[in-house]
């Protein structure tokens, strides 16, 4: 759910419960908006950072909140009258459509781009409706949310038709889906690493061990690669099966990352061994200029390999990476370039990422370690 919007609906929650959840909205970091009432608006503080979406029935309803206000607000209605009314006013708008049939559907295709913001509320379960509005509006400048009642749903709303919709409503009175939610968009942002340009100081065929390729469950790029290493203080940028080989197709999910011991680099700077990968296992893809993205572990593959030690060093730091010593294997070279492994040699430039070592169960710690 990288760079979605996430509204919150506070339209429906208890009373009694209402300040609680609206604290708890406030600090989580994955939310943009929140959804009230009129008569909410006022009861509590809603985050400077976030923005308050009132929805109404009526134009008359406007008047019961603070003019010096309203330009702040993002006015929500099902009723598209009131929302012309409120674009005359000058203020910014959203259409809230409840899609329940083909007849809805279509109204919301045919009209959907005359508000800034479109609220989809599906009555169905499945997806196909919502791929179809997002394929019909997608030259139009609108954004595109759909309501959903968990967090998953949210995750899954995000990746139709790839690009998803623009983000996701939130209507639960579930403490813990809105801190699944915030847990979802933490783990999608888009990082970014730095990539330095590592010396080769040893290169050494090392004989047979396990090596593992990791297959995802997206394509990768001829960019990227996986961040492999033999020590928590950084790996080697081991490349996508993406590049031409004459005696086998390209396999453009896979990375065949290196000997079982490895640390494969995941998202929010945490590490796994390759053997306690497994299916759903979250990775970064990273490329050579250090933009990292997550994709999931669809599939490991163990099996016994000559295996080839590579050794750099950056600013007195050394890293080792261990992968199958053979040519089809590429790792990026310092002119990011996809080279052989079993082609580099001493003082060769490499790519690499390094950073201070010390992991506990994954999770970088501070401590005096020492690894070799």
């Amino acid at each position: 759910m990288n760079n979605k919007k996430v509204w919150f609906d506070a339209r429906t929650v208890a009373g009694d419960h209402y300040g609680d959840f609206i604290a708890l909205v406030n600090q989580q970091s994955c939310f943009h908006a929140v959804l009230l009432y009129p008569h909410q608006v006022e009861k509590y503080p809603i985050s400077d950072r976030l923005t308050t979406a009132v929805m109404i029935e009526d134009i008359e309803e406007v008047k019961q909140l603070d003019e010096q206000a309203q330009d702040t607000y993002i006015w929500i209605s099902e009723n598209l009258s009131v929302l012309d009314a409120l674009k005359k006013m000058g203020l910014k708008t959203g259409w809230y459509v409840k899609i329940y049939d083909q007849d809805t559907m279509n109204k919301a295709c045919d009209w959907g781009k005359d508000n800034p913001h479109l609220i989809l509320e599906f009555k169905d379960d499945t997806n196909i409706p919502l791929e179809l509005v997002l394929a019909k509006l997608q030259p139009e400048d609108v954004e595109i949310l759909k309501q959903v009642s968990s967090a998953e749903s949210g995750r899954i709303s995000s990746d139709v038709m790839e690009s998803g919709s623009d983000g996701v409503l939130l209507a639960s009175e579930s403490i813990g889906e809105i801190m699944s939610m915030n847990e979802i968009v933490s783990k999608s942002r888009m990082e970014k690493l730095e990539i330095v340009k590592a010396t080769v100081t040893k290169v050494v065929h090392i004989g047979a061990g396990e090596r593992a390729c990791i297959d995802t469950t997206s394509l990768l790029t001829e960019k990227e690669s996986m961040i492999i290493g033999s020590t928590s203080s950084g790996g080697l940028l081991v490349c996508s099966e993406t590049h031409y080989l004459p005696y086998m197709n390209t396999r453009p999910f896979r990375v065949n990352a290196g000997a079982v011991h490895s640390y494969v680099w995941c998202p929010g700077g945490m590490t796994e061994y390759i053997t306690d990968m497994r299916v759903g296992t979250q990775v970064l893809a990273v490329d050579y200029d250090g933009n990292a993205r997550t994709v999931n572990v669809g599939r490991m593959k163990i099996e016994v390999r000559p295996l080839l030690l590579i050794e750099a060093e950056y600013d007195g730091q050394t890293i080792n990476t261990i992968v199958q010593d053979d040519w089809h294997i590429r790792i990026f070279d310092g002119d990011r370039q996809p080279k052989s492994a079993t082609t580099f040699q001493e003082g060769d430039s490499i790519l690499a990422y390094v950073c201070e070592p010390g992991r506990h169960v994954g999770v970088k710690i501070t401590e005096t370690i020492t690894e070799c």
